[in-house]
């Protein structure tokens, strides 16, 4: 029709005229077309601002258990996480990340989890390792390189930091350089992987994942998706499984009770039988409802006799008494236990990473 318009006009305005009008017309018509998809890809965009970056290469330990148990605190209390903490079920609704770097002397260290330091970087710290692992250098950065140069020896590591930390760099940003193109693009893919001064033959970015709570279901239930997030992060990503429980009675969903934990325990570590494994009892300062410590006894001793007889052994050889962690963040109980349980799960990830790294090299750590 606006064609015709056009071929018909009586004069070169009148022609002109209609063509702008059919152009405003279409381009009503476009953004309407577009609307709903163009809304998709800004809220996808805004989603994945908020998704947390998983390193592949680096150890993990997931938090698992059910809603309101306490995996929130947890995480809190032994990394560089900061998930919401609240006294409801389902806090928790997305992957939240913690990070602590682990320090050992000797790989025969990693294998049998003799840690020799650990610390938990800061957020600065976070992005400044990355921006070195991405190849961006600050201006300070290279005056610190072209001073190692010239004075070849005179000044130690040491000596740079302090002097670092005097200067008010702590953090050892310094300027950018603003011929640097990339720098802004380097920086908003920067992740997470810390620079620690202290030194050490070996030190590992690790991972700690707080996850959506599950609930106990029935043979065919449907579980959330939240759940599927919870179960996908451990079939598909390098951890270790905290199962965290609380056995006071109070988690606060019909779906969690004492039992429905209990049970749930053992369906998830029947799925993941070979992941390195730490079972703990949160919320201790609110006491154990009457019989529930006996009954995990009985199910983790239950576990050392199958893999016991699975072995060709008989049940005296079955292990020592079941081990867990009895844990109360609120009143520091078992907190430092459990940090050296992690930090032993994170060695034995570790030695599994460098297995398969040595068969493909695509799973190496970058230097």
């Amino acid at each position: 029709d606006w064609i015709s318009k056009i071929k018909s006009a009586e004069s070169a305005r009148e022609a002109y005229e209609c063509t702008e009008e059919a152009k405003e017309v279409m381009g009503r018509v476009f953004l309407d077309l577009i609307e709903g998809p163009w809304s998709g890809v800004t809220e996808l965009q805004k989603s994945l601002r908020n998704v947390p970056i998983v390193r592949l290469d680096c150890p993990a330990v997931v938090l698992v258990g059910a809603p309101n148990v306490g995996k929130s605190s947890i995480v809190r209390a032994i990394s560089s996480g900061t998930p919401e903490v609240n006294n409801y079920p389902f806090t928790t609704r997305g992957m939240t990340l913690g990070h602590v770097q682990v320090f050992w002397e000797s790989d025969q260290d990693v294998a049998v989890g003799n840690v020799a330091g650990v610390s938990i970087p800061s957020e600065k710290q976070l992005v400044q390792e990355n921006l070195v692992r991405l190849g961006v250098k600050t201006r300070r950065m290279k005056e610190k390189e072209l001073l190692k140069e010239y004075s070849r020896g005179g000044v130690n590591d040491d000596e740079e930091d302090e002097d670092d930390e005097s200067n008010g760099d702590q953090d050892g940003f310094g300027e950018f350089d603003d011929d640097d193109e990339t720098t802004d693009l380097k920086i908003e893919k920067a992740i997470q992987t810390p620079i620690s001064k202290k030194s050490f033959p070996i030190s590992q970015l690790c991972q700690i994942m707080d996850s959506p709570g599950l609930l106990r279901r029935d043979d065919g239930d449907t579980r959330n998706e939240m759940e599927e997030l919870t179960l996908a992060a451990m079939a598909h990503l390098p951890t270790a499984v905290m199962y965290v429980m609380d056995l006071s009675g109070g988690a606060g969903d019909r779906c969690s009770s004492v039992e429905d934990q209990l049970i749930l325990r053992r369906e998830v570590r029947a799925r993941f039988p070979r992941r390195p494994w730490i079972d703990v009892i949160s919320k201790a300062d609110l006491g154990i409802i009457d019989g529930a410590e006996e009954r995990l006894k009985d199910i983790l001793k239950a576990e050392q006799l199958e893999r016991a007889q699975q072995r060709g052994l008989s049940g005296d050889d079955a292990g020592d008494e079941p081990y867990y962690i009895i844990l109360s963040i609120k009143e520091g109980m078992g907190v430092d236990e459990l940090r050296q349980e992690v930090m032993r799960m994170l060695g034995e990830v570790r030695v599994v990473l460098d297995a398969m790294a040595a068969v493909d090299e695509r799973i190496a750590r970058p230097v």
